[in-house]
């Protein structure tokens, strides 16, 4: 079926297009311009904007419900960080129906769990304890199908002793020799020390006790690393630890000040929720979260432009997706139609009006 959507305006990248025509067939972006053609279902795209699907670069699956929930919010990407389900993400990776598509890191490499991520997952996960350890754990996921290696750098009570630095060490230089970047668990100050000082790729969530300093957020500027902030779980977790472990609840506003250090040293940042039905501390909603991530982002002092390049494009590139995460001729047609302009006002991406994935609309 060939679809058009007509008098749109389009995200591309530092501004909206004036009105135009999009034309989707087979899955794909197949036209962009003025012509309308006549062999094709119309959609009235007056006063509305035409976006990338989002990409939600952190979340946990467990199940296909997630993708079907998630799509609603015009999330048609998700990169799983952590999950064991391999038969689940692979019948995500490309579903048989409109709903959000799954790419996933699988297993983390990881020293030892401690009783509270036990309790938060509910099994305690596979562990390294030599560098054999770590080539045989990456070696396994990128044969599961790993899009990139993740490792997980925390302390106790998550942990029961942060990883040793020569097997942070190796896990990043087999994971680039293996052609895969790094994405890292860090949610705390010594973690982001960690992974700024062996230049770990991604470096995920934010700390909660302190902000983190200027000379750890100089060095990942330097190295050109990313982070992805998650900050609607942080807001999370420290409003549930208030209520249960008031001593250990840490602080929302040390989060936002740490994006706000990281934006204003430019370093690159993506939108991530760590969306789960699954971390007993924090269940975060599939989907309608990443518009709260959006809200929190943009009060940190991130552009619109930027938060949306972190949900479309700039996480299509940092993950590799080349075939989505923008409106061009010959990618796939994974888009969102909202009324108003998010550029100006990025609340409008809570007013959607229409989901495609591959070219096929969406039951909203």
């Amino acid at each position: 079926m060939r679809t058009t959507i007509k008098n749109v305006r389009i995200f591309y990248g530092e501004k909206l297009t004036a009105p135009q025509n999009v034309t989707l067939e087979d899955g794909l972006i197949k036209y962009i311009g003025n012509e309308l053609p006549t062999d094709s279902d119309i959609i009235d795209g007056e006063g509305k904007t035409l976006l990338p699907g989002f990409i939600d670069t952190h979340i946990h699956i467990d199940s296909r419900e997630n993708c079907e929930l998630a799509v609603k919010s015009g999330v048609t990407t998700f990169i799983d960080q952590m999950c064991d389900k391999t038969e689940l993400i692979d019948s995500l990776r490309d579903p048989d129906e409109p709903i959000t598509n799954v790419r996933s890191v699988y297993l983390p490499v990881q020293a030892q769990a401690g009783k509270m991520f036990i309790d938060a997952i509910g099994y305690e996960p596979p562990y390294v304890k030599t560098k054999e350890d770590v080539r045989r754990t990456i070696d396994t996921e990128i044969a599961k199908g790993a899009i990139v290696i993740k490792i997980l750098l925390d302390l106790p009570p998550i942990t029961t002793g942060m990883l040793a630095e020569d097997l942070i060490e190796e896990t990043v230089c087999y994971a680039h020799e293996c052609g895969k970047i790094v994405s890292a668990h860090t949610t705390t100050v010594e973690a982001y020390r960690l992974a700024a000082k062996y230049g770990i790729d991604i470096l995920n969530h934010t700390p909660k006790d302190e902000p983190v300093p200027m000379d750890i957020i100089n060095e990942i500027k330097q190295k050109d690393l990313t982070v992805i902030p998650t900050t609607v779980m942080q807001e999370g977790i420290v409003r549930n630890m208030q209520k249960i472990m008031p001593e250990r609840a840490g602080n929302f506003e040390n989060v936002l000040e740490t994006v706000r250090r990281l934006h204003e040293a430019g370093v690159r940042m993506l939108v991530g929720t760590d969306a789960n039905r699954t971390n007993k501390m924090c269940f975060i909603t599939h989907g309608e979260s990443i518009f709260s991530e959006f809200e929190y982002l943009h009060e940190a002092g991130l552009s619109n432009l930027e938060i949306l390049h972190g949900a479309t494009s700039t996480a299509a590139d940092i993950f590799g997706l080349s075939d989505r995460g923008s409106i061009e001729v010959g990618k796939r047609a994974d888009l969102v139609l909202v009324e108003g302009d998010p550029t100006k006002d990025i609340s409008a991406c809570r007013n959607i009006k229409k989901v495609w994935v591959r070219g096929v609309a969406s039951t909203l």
